[in-house]
């Protein structure tokens, strides 16, 4: 079945797509709802939508079946468009990331979010600004340097600090 699918979608013929969309669609709609899930997001997810059938028509010859599955590809294509969706809406909007707090109570790790940003209130602001960009947003190093106007030796050595205060809450002795 996949490997007609993959068939028809390098031949650019629709019901290819038509018959991709009926194997994976819902995977796809899902991943780009679990990804794009704030309020602010939501009213995206349509163009996230159109962004990934479009980038997987136009870039199905890339696709090897030895490597991965149409499934893991595809998803795999998804996520990054999302995440690039997402630190382009948080740019966009100026969101101050600890102001994007899931609300969705379809977010299964909801409560480790939950934890994750209570060990983050015992860091600095700035520590608690460089541990989101880079762990929750998925931000690179790189990049929190370039938006924060700081070194990137500065960002690795927040990181390093944050990390190590966070130790020392679970292991004192250290």
């Amino acid at each position: 079945m996949e490997q007609e699918i993959v068939e028809l979608l390098k031949k650019q013929d629709f019901l290819g797509l038509e018959k991709f969309i009926d194997l994976l669609g819902t995977d796809i709609v899902k991943c780009i709802r679990a990804i794009l899930n704030h309020s602010e997001e939501i009213t995206y997810q349509k163009e996230a939508e159109n962004e990934v059938f479009y980038r997987i028509w136009k870039s199905i010859a890339s696709y090897d079946a030895k490597k991965s599955s149409l499934k893991t590809w595809s998803l795999t294509i998804t996520r990054n468009i999302c995440l690039d969706k997402k630190r382009a809406i948080i740019r966009e909007q100026n969101i101050i990331p600890m102001n994007q707090v899931p609300e969705s109570p379809l977010v299964d790790d909801y409560f480790e979010k939950e934890n994750f940003l209570d060990l983050l209130k015992n860091l600095t602001e700035e520590d608690q600004l460089i541990f989101l960009k880079y762990y929750y947003y998925q931000d690179t190093p790189n990049e929190i340097a370039k938006e924060l106007k700081m070194d990137v030796t500065q960002v690795y050595n927040h990181l390093s600090r944050g990390r190590k205060r966070i130790k020392e809450l679970f292991d004192p002795s250290l």
